[in-house]
């Protein structure tokens, strides 16, 4: 071989090399001024979205300073914390501490199957009978719920359920987590016991429901941190768990709550319902303020 032809030999296998390279970098999702990124592969645009659709429902309609109401002294309740060992995995830390601990024992001994039917009783004893360590039985994240909601009830401590829901009349998936009482931060907290989940701001301080709703809306940061986990980095906590944090931000619209927290649902539901948006129901809503929704817990 010659040495021109040696020489035209390495320029086209260089020029072969370098055309392969690029090749692998345009396919390995680089070069976007090339390929066409998908609208539904940047979940930071969804993101936006759902904070646009929470800022535009933003403020509430005034409603009235109804008062909710906590059971702490069911007669249910020495059977339940006997039965379950609940104490002892609450531990004596503080309220959100304990409730958070609850969480994490139950969360995944409690298989979930969202289309549930709802068959036995909705009450803690009924339900962990049925779906405790049981991956045959399935529950809804409703029951899941109604199962933390009595654990931290008999414990003494004011735990509440929400309904969190979605501004659209096609999308049935609403979701439902606790809110529990600390009265050290002075504050309302949310545990998604369904997602083992509870949320901080870039501080690591725990958020409550409308804490996330307006971090949300103003694209401050927030992210769901499971119990256990480094509040070291939070970035990468919010980046491990988008999709939840874009699960919670759908369902960031309004509100149902138990007018009476005990074993079992009470059939009344307090709404905070902003002022822009509109629900078709027969009943009559009960429009709670969001200034009662904040405050403490009321006590007779």
């Amino acid at each position: 071989m010659s040495k021109k032809t040696k020489v035209v030999f390495w320029i086209i296998s260089a020029l072969f090399l370098l055309s392969v390279a690029f090749l692998i970098y345009i396919l390995s999702g680089h070069g976007s001024w090339i390929t066409y990124i998908s609208y539904l592969q940047e979940p930071q645009e969804i993101s936006k979205m759902e904070a646009g659709i929470v800022k535009r429902l933003w403020e509430f309609q005034d409603g009235i300073d109804y008062k909710i109401t906590y059971d702490l002294e069911n007669a249910e309740y020495p059977e339940l914390l006997s039965l379950y060992g609940i104490e002892g995995i609450a531990g004596n830390g503080s309220e959100f501490e304990k409730g958070k601990a609850l969480m994490s024992a139950f969360a995944g001994r409690l298989d979930h199957k969202s289309d549930y039917d709802n068959q036995s009783d909705m009450n803690a004893l009924e339900l962990l009978a049925y779906s405790l360590d049981n991956k045959a039985h399935g529950i809804n994240c409703r029951a899941k719920s109604q199962i933390l909601n009595e654990m931290c009830l008999a414990l003494g401590l004011y735990a509440r359920k929400v309904w969190i829901n979605p501004n659209s009349e096609y999308d049935t998936d609403c979701h439902v987590v606790n809110e529990i009482w600390d009265s050290t931060l002075h504050q309302w907290i949310m545990l998604d016991i369904t997602n083992n989940f509870y949320w901080v701001d870039e501080t690591g301080k725990p958020l409550s429901v409308l804490e996330i709703r307006d971090h949300i809306a103003n694209q401050e940061f927030c992210t769901p941190v499971t119990p256990g986990d480094s509040l070291k980095d939070l970035h990468q906590s919010l980046r491990r768990n988008y999709d939840n944090f874009l699960y919670i931000a759908k369902n960031m619209a309004y509100m149902y709550y138990c007018t009476n927290n005990s074993t079992g649902e009470t059939d009344s539901f307090y709404i905070l319902l902003p002022k822009a948006c509109v629900l078709n129901e027969s009943a009559p809503l009960l429009l709670i303020s969001k200034e009662s929704i904040d405050a403490a817990p009321y006590t007779n």
